[in-house]
Formats: structure tokens, C-alpha cells, sequence
């Protein structure tokens, strides 16, 4: 990736001096930042422009650039492309549209830039996309053109769309927060958000990242990759409709949607997910700050409301609020006029007018040891502007000589914002909410431990496993008992069960059991759904009962076996189940169980596998959490078996991927244990035959 950001010459394909061509922007903006390579021209009339010689095609080149910019028809697109291969270039970007987002016309021409991709082993941007920007280097060969200067830092930007990539860039300088390197990937027919992601972790240039993206190529690689660094990640994911409209044949499908599965992947990393641009922007600027040491935060505020609002974001975004020390609080307490305010934390300094103490209030906060970060919330007008300005210089100072993070909060109006933006190397917040929010996203960023091996006793039987997945029916389900077996192979606990091929074979069965028992119909995927279609009856307390229920299935439902099970008296109903995504990998949920699943949708999610802190964390943040930990007196479930039924559920579709979806619905959950007593299981078709 390196030789896009930092190529000793490049190639501009589609460069004319006709009016009105816009790849002549793309030189003007190299020459505009800096570039200092070589740069060469490529367009079939020839000429020149600006004094540099048009060669009529690429093999014309002297030499073979290290980079090639493609800005030409899209149906020249794929022959152009081949001819940078063919001539030695190995990097190219493709800026032209009209590929595969136009239909199939736009299909089959990108069909054919890939193929000339995949013949010369090249690494290309795009198409559809308006390249790279690296302050470092001098490069920039995007097509709109620049009339600014970039100002240099350590932000780095991924953005799906160029406009809003752009918007980014513009929206960073506005924000005091300077640009790395910036990429728009387009179509990404080659070079995905994984592949420069990869890249960007290990840029010494790059201090965060920005992801903006309308669709996930590489799910799982992504997430590996923000787990895998310190660096902050924040991602803008767009594009969150349901995206896929097949009805779901299992609860975990039915639960787990596509936006859903992104936003617990990207929790579970450690990225920061934005839902708005406006939200990117206040947490670009806490990324900028320096980053808190921990979660205590002291507000400074001239404004009574504001400074009460501010407390309560603190308290949303789970901020502590310290108390300051008598000998803070007491010269203060001497300056302000009545003496009518309580000073605390937070501190309202409605009543001190002295603009010359706010420096020494906002420096003596930053020295409290226990005081990690300061929000200010800084209003003024007419006479007080001047000294107001003066203090705007000085905060900025302070913040970087004690290292802590100041929020800076400015009530004014747009147009002394404006002046005061230029005072300051600070951003500067709408309102409180946005800073502290910004504060406690940027000190909790990059600092989720690193996944422990889950801590399973016992192992599970892998190839019994196999063989019990090899034997689904035609559709990949497998019939209720091996779904069973498949639970105890994997050493889940499953209630004492026996499959009967006629009633008089159920009956027999259930009187070794002990009663009362529960039968229920087998027959394949049309009895998936078996309380609905009467295929299951409880409370069976004889083998009479037992005979007279297995007739009645097999008559009416036409079931082809019948199971017999242990009643199992109490506990909660928990659903766990886990499904393939197809760009995250295995996937896990878990949530309140029986008909409650689907209804009250109160489910967690993670990437398998999970180890006992994340296992954990899918219990607790339930919101009927209090249900497993005893509640209006009902005993508590027992939390060590809840976790390790979560963690084998985990492990087993991560070693054996071709579970394609997996449902225990209900798992009881007791003061004694964990129980499976329904499941439900289908496999990828031919991923467990023979060979396999």
C-alpha cells in the first residue's frame, strides 16, 4: 500500500489541454501540494500542457511510473489498465465511473478491469473513486480541485464515497484536526477498507483513523484489525437498512440483522461508531485532545443550566465528577460577588466576572490529581470579549503543558466563533454534550483487552460432531435428536432425551425417564416450528398419554420419529445461538428465551469466539439481566454455566464454520445449571460429506 502514498513518480491518464477536461486538476492539485516526483502525461492526441510533454499512450512512457491515475471513459477503462500492467506499473488508481454501479452494462466492464487487474498482479483503488491525499508526500490526485491548503496531522481518512470523504477532510481543517493521509476507495473492485486499514495501523504518520463506509467487504478481517491496534478507530457506517430481505428460517436470523451484527462487531473491536457526520466531527476533535489518564472530569462553567447539563452527559457517558479541595475552592469563593452559588463540581461561575482568574481556575483544575479531563463552558459579549480572547490563547497552552484534555465549550455568536476558532490550536465544541461525549469516547478507544482463550473445562468431540452435521437432510437441518447429540459432542448440557420411531417405542422410552415428560414431533424442516404446528405436548404424566399424543403426530403431523424428554421444572428461558455472517464470520446471540426472543427482541451479539469477559458481557447488558440474577425471589441462575455454554457454543461454530445457523431455544437456566432442551441446526450443504 505504501507506494500509494509515497510514489517517486506518477502517471495521469486522461489529461488533455482541451477545455473543460477535469484531469488536468489532478496535476494541478500535485503541483498545488508540493509533489516533488516526476510526473508524467498520457492522453492518445498527444500535445502538451503546462509545458510538460502528453504522451499518446502509456508504453510511450520513458520509464515505467510507480504510480498510474486513470481519469478517462470507462469504456477505455480495462484496455488502459492492461497496458499499465503490460508496461510495469503495479500501482494504479481508477478514478472514472460507470462500472457496476450503473447496472449490468457498467457489471461487465468492471468484469473486465479485474480480469487486467488479475492478470499483472496489480494493487488498484477504485474505480469510481477520487484517489489519495498524503500531507507527508506532497500527493494528491484527486479530481476535484483543492483551493486550500491541507493542514498536516495525524488523522487518517477511509471513505467509501468521495463526496463525503471530502466533507471530511474540509470538516477535519475546520475541526483544528490535521490530515495523514486520505483514501477514497470507491467500488473497492481490488484495494478494500481491510487492505488500507492494514496498512494505516502501521503508518507512523497515522495517529487515528477514520472509516466512513456504505458496505463491508472484509468483515472479519476488519474487526481483527481494529482489535489488533492502539490506535483510535472510528467508523461512520452508513447504508444501515436491512439489507438482506430472505425470511429468516431460525430466531438467530431472525434477531440478527445486518446493521446489528456491524455495530456489535465494531463494539466488541474497540472502534467508536459515529451515526451522524456531525457526531464524526465532535469525536474527531476529542481524538485530537490529548487523552485522558482515566474517567474523572471536572466542568467549568459560566452558565447554571449549562453547567447542569453538562453534569448529566458526564452521567450518560459514565464520567465521574470529583469534588475539588477546600483550597481550590476557597480563593474563588473570595472573588465571586454575592456568594449566592454553591461551588462544586460542576463549578458555576455565574457570579465572577474577574476573566483574568478564569486562567488560574481552569490551571489549578488541570493540577488536581484527581481531576482527569476539564470541560469549559466559556460564554461572552460587549466589554468582555477582549479578556475573554485572551483566555482562549492561554487555554489552549494549558492544555498541552499538563497533557490533560480540555473541552471547550464557546457560547458566543457565529461570528466572534469565528475569531475565536483562530485564537485557539483547540477545537472548539457547540456544547458540552458534544465535548464530554467526544472525552469519554477517545479515552475509552483503543483500550479494549485484548481476547483471552475461553476457559472451557472439558473438550468437545470434533469429529463425533462431524459426523453427526454429515447427516442433515437436503435443505442442511438436522432432525431434533442429532441436533441433541451435536449439543453433548460439544459438552453442552442436554436434558435426558430419546427418539422413538413408533408410540409404542415412546411409551417405553418415557417410563425410564421418570414423569412427567415432553414428546415432540421429527420431521424436518416443516416442523421447525414445532409448538405452532401442535408438535409438542407437555406434561405427560403415563405412558397412555405418552402412546396416545406419539398416534396422534404421526397421524395428523406426519412425523417420521418422535422424541421423548425429560420435563425440566423451572429456571429462565434463554435463547443462545450463533449463525454465519457473511462478511463477519461466525457470529453469537444470546437473550431471553422461548416465544420473548423474537418478541421483546432483548438479545446481545458478538464475534465467536468469546472469552469469559465477553461472555459476561453479553448477560449483563440485557435488559432483563435482573431475570438471570435473581429477581422478586427467584433464585439466580447460575452465572458459571451460563458462560460456558455461551464460550462451547462459541468455540464449536468457529472450529466448524459450516454451521451455517445454530438455535438453543429454550436453554433453562437455574440455581443449579444450564439445560439444553430444544435446538435447532443447519448446515452449509456437502461442508461435512466425506473428504470434507
Amino acid at each position: 500500500m505504501k507506494q500509494f502514498f509515497y510514489p517517486e513518480s506518477i502517471a495521469i491518464l486522461g489529461i488533455s489541454p482541451r477545455p473543460g477536461n477535469i484531469g488536468r486538476n489532478i496535476l494541478s492539485n500535485l503541483e498545488f501540494s508540493g509533489y516533488k516526483g516526476d510526473i508524467y502525461l498520457v492522453s492518445p492526441r498527444g500535445g502538451e500542457f503546462h509545458g510538460r510533454p502528453i504522451h499518446p499512450s502509456v508504453a510511450d512512457l520513458p520509464l515505467v511510473p510507480e504510480l498510474a491515475v486513470v481519469l478517462t471513459p470507462a469504456a477505455t477503462v480495462p484496455g488502459l489498465v492492461d497496458q499499465c500492467g503490460a508496461k510495469g506499473i503495479r500501482r494504479v488508481i481508477v478514478e472514472t465511473g460507470g462500472f457496476s454501479e450503473l447496472g449490468a452494462q457498467g457489471a461487465e466492464l468492471e468484469r473486465e478491469l479485474a480480469a487486467a487487474v488479475k492478470k499483472y498482479g496489480l494493487r488498484m483503488i477504485g474505480p469510481n473513486c477520487i484517489g489519495v491525499i498524503s500531507t507527508d508526500s506532497g500527493v494528491s490526485v484527486g479530481f476535484p480541485l483543492l483551493n486550500r491548503a491541507i493542514p498536516a496531522g495525524g488523522l487518517s481518512i477511509i471513505s467509501q464515497s468521495g463526496g463525503i470523504g471530502l466533507t471530511y477532510v474540509a470538516g477535519a481543517a475546520e475541526s483544528k484536526v490535521g490530515l495523514a493521509k486520505f483514501i477514497s476507495v470507491g467500488n473497492k473492485l481490488d484495494v478494500n477498507e481491510a487492505d488500507l486499514l492494514s496498512y494505516l495501523i502501521e503508518d507512523p504518520q497515522t495517529r487515528f483513523i477514520m472509516m466512513y463506509l456504505e458496505s463491508v467487504v472484509q468483515g472479519r478481517a476488519m474487526y481483527d484489525l481494529i482489535r489488533s491496534t492502539d490506535k483510535p478507530v472510528v467508523v461512520h457506517k452508513s447504508n444501515i437498512g436491512e439489507l438482506t430481505h430472505n425470511i429468516a428460517s431460525s430466531h438467530t436470523s431472525a434477531l440478527a440483522n445486518d446493521d446489528a451484527v456491524v455495530d456489535a462487531a465494531l463494539k466488541q473491536a474497540g472502534a467508536i461508531r459515529a451515526r451522524t457526520v456531525f457526531d464524526a466531527f465532535q469525536i474527531l476533535k476529542g481524538l485530537s485532545l490529548p487523552k485522558a489518564k482515566g474517567r474523572r472530569l471536572m466542568i467549568i462553567s459560566r452558565s447554571g443550566g449549562h453547567a447542569v447539563t453538562a453534569a448529566d452527559a458526564a452521567f450518560r457517558w459514565g464520567l465521574k465528577l470529583p469534588q475539588p479541595p477546600p483550597e481550590y475552592i476557597a480563593p474563588i469563593q473570595e472573588a465571586t460577588r454575592a456568594s449566592v452559588i454553591k461551588l462544586q463540581n460542576p463549578l458555576d461561575l455565574g457570579d465572577l466576572f474577574h476573566m483574568e482568574l478564569y486562567v488560574e481556575i481552569l490551571r489549578g483544575a488541570l493540577a488536581l490529581e484527581k481531576v482527569d479531563a476539564v470541560v469549559m463552558v466559556h460564554g461572552y459579549r460587549g466589554p468582555e470579549a477582549e479578556p475573554s480572547r485572551k483566555l482562549l490563547v492561554k487555554v489552549g497552552q494549558m492544555c498541552r503543558e499538563s497533557n490533560k484534555p480540555v473541552g471547550l465549550c464557546l457560547l458566543v455568536e457565529p461570528e466572534e466563533a469565528l475569531k475565536a476558532s483562530q485564537l485557539t490550536d483547540l477545537p472548539i465544541f457547540p456544547f458540552a454534550d458534544q465535548a464530554i461525549m467526544a472525552i469519554s469516547l477517545a479515552q475509552w478507544a483503543g483500550s479494549v483487552p485484548k481476547p483471552q482463550p475461553p476457559s472451557c473445562g472439558g473438550e468437545m468431540d470434533l469429529e463425533r460432531c462431524r459426523r453427526i452435521l454429515a447427516a442433515h437432510d437436503q435443505e442442511g437441518w438436522l432432525e431434533l435428536p442429532e441436533a441433541l447429540h451435536l449439543l453433548l459432542a460439544a459438552g453442552l448440557p442436554v436434558a435426558a432425551f430419546a427418539a422413538a420411531l413408533d408410540p409404542a417405542e415412546a411409551a417405553r422410552a418415557a417410563a425410564t425417564m421418570g414423569w412427567p415428560v415432553v414428546l415432540k414431533a421429527v420431521g424436518g424442516g416443516e416442523l421447525l416450528h414445532k409448538t405452532e404446528a401442535g408438535g409438542v405436548v407437555l406434561d405427560l404424566a403415563d405412558p397412555k398419554a405418552v402412546e396416545a399424543a406419539a398416534q396422534r403426530m404421526f397421524r395428523e403431523l406426519g412425523a417420521r420419529r418422535v422424541v421423548v424428554m425429560s420435563q425440566i421444572g423451572g429456571g429462565q428461558e434463554v435463547i443462545l445461538g450463533a449463525k454465519q455472517d457473511p462478511a463477519f464470520g461466525p457470529l453469537l446471540l444470546f437473550g431471553l428465551g422461548g416465544v420473548a426472543a423474537e418478541a421483546l427482541r432483548d438479545v446481545s451479539l458478538r464475534l465467536a469466539p468469546v472469552d469469559d469477559r465477553e461472555a459476561g458481557q453479553m448477560l449483563d447488558e440485557l435488559r432483563g439481566a435482573a431475570l438471570l440474577k435473581g429477581f422478586r425471589g427467584r433464585p439466580a441462575a447460575k452465572r458459571p454455566a451460563l458462560l460456558e455454554a455461551i464460550m462451547r457454543v462459541s468455540l464449536l461454530v468457529q472450529r466448524l464454520p459450516g454451521i451455517v445457523e445454530l438455535d438453543i431455544n429454550p436453554l433453562l437456566a437455574g440455581p443449579g445449571g444450564v439445560m439444553a432442551v430444544d435446538a435447532r441446526v443447519r448446515v452449509a450443504p456437502g461442508a461435512f460429506s466425506p473428504g470434507h
